[in-house]
């Protein structure tokens, strides 16, 4: 069933074109300053694997989490992270990440926004 759910949920991420691995989108008049990174995660909640979910991980542990990624980011960076509709749980939701990076580079920012998942009947 959660193999089911996750393949409806990847298919609404295509729709919607929505990366499901990081992706830069860093706008030409950010560059020289910074880097943009976006994507969809998948909810933490019921994964196969046992893993506790990258969302989980962002808030967590965020620099592992973005190191384990791939996303460059600078040695021992200040980190901030907000969560949008955070009074709901992380758990059964659409899960959507950006990331900006200073070029400087000591500074992160985290944007994790929830959005509810209704899978179909």
């Amino acid at each position: 069933m959660f193999d089911d759910e996750m393949s409806r949920l990847q298919e609404g991420y295509a729709e919607r074109g929505v990366p499901t691995e990081w992706e830069e989108i860093t706008p030409d008049v950010m560059a020289p300053s910074y880097h943009l990174y976006f994507r969809a995660l998948k909810s933490p909640k019921g994964d196969p694997d046992g893993d506790t979910g990258l969302a989980e991980r962002l808030i967590h542990d965020p620099v592992k989490a973005l190191r384990d990624q791939g996303v460059e980011i600078g040695e021992d960076p200040r980190v901030s992270t907000m969560v949008v509709n955070h009074e709901r749980t992380l758990e059964r939701h659409i899960v959507f990440a950006m990331v900006l990076v200073s070029t400087n580079p000591n500074t992160v920012g985290i944007t994790l926004a929830k959005e509810e998942y209704k899978p179909e009947a």
